[in-house]
């Protein structure tokens, strides 16, 4: 009976606890960069200049698929942050300022 009591209570316990967090998105989601930002393909969303670095880093990675390096410093204040897919970001007081890649650029630079 005991032995009952205590399988029950471990369920019920169990079934009350949060679920593990899900691992984060590892397939890439697709996107263009343009002289405005970065466009999600066949999705309305954007992330455009003078979004915050607090923002958009978490959703770049989120569409890469992978985190980036550390940020680097840049001239007169900037910082670039690179992506495993060879996408750039360039940030200046906190803000998206530019892109660069393989294709191009568009923004500031670093």
């Amino acid at each position: 009976m005991r032995y009952a009591f205590g399988v029950a209570a471990a369920m019920l316990l169990t079934a009350c606890m949060p679920s593990a967090p899900t691992a984060p998105r590892t397939t890439p989601i697709p996107y263009t960069l343009d002289s405005n930002g970065v466009q999600l393909v066949n999705r309305a969303q954007r992330i455009d200049f003078g979004r915050t670095d607090h923002s958009t880093i978490p959703a770049m990675t989120k569409l890469v698929g992978q985190p980036p390096a550390a940020p680097r410093d840049c001239a007169q204040g900037r910082q670039a942050v690179d992506w495993p897919d060879g996408t750039t970001l360039v940030f200046a007081a906190g803000a998206l300022r530019g892109w660069a890649n393989a294709q191009g650029q568009a923004g500031v630079s670093c």
